[in-house]
């Protein structure tokens, strides 16, 4: 048994942890395991056998996944920061009923 694992449990590209295998029945050590969300490899059948026969395989390594960035990121914090000083507009403000 290797006791260094060959094995992706969480895809590098994607960050899925969903494999697919191609006839698992049949499949032999060096079957290649997909990632079931992008079908990148994820190591063979070999590496996943052994890595589920360590006594240390039910704690899963974790890795620092940084925040998705998208575009419009500024926009939101931005729009977030305009609410925000609504409500504080809208609390300091006097109610007043009969204005028109």
């Amino acid at each position: 048994m290797n006791s260094d694992p060959e094995f992706q449990m969480i895809c590098g590209d994607c960050g899925n942890i969903t494999i697919k295998i191609e006839n698992p029945i049949s499949a032999s050590r060096e079957t290649i395991v997909h990632c079931g969300e992008c079908g990148a490899s994820r190591g063979t059948i070999g590496a996943l056998r052994d890595l589920a026969e360590r006594p240390d395989a039910h704690v899963l390594a974790t890795r620092q996944r940084l925040p998705k960035m998208t575009s419009n990121c500024e926009l939101v914090s931005l729009h977030k920061e305009l609410q925000s000083r609504r409500r504080k507009v809208q609390l300091a403000a006097p109610i007043t009923w009969n204005e028109q």
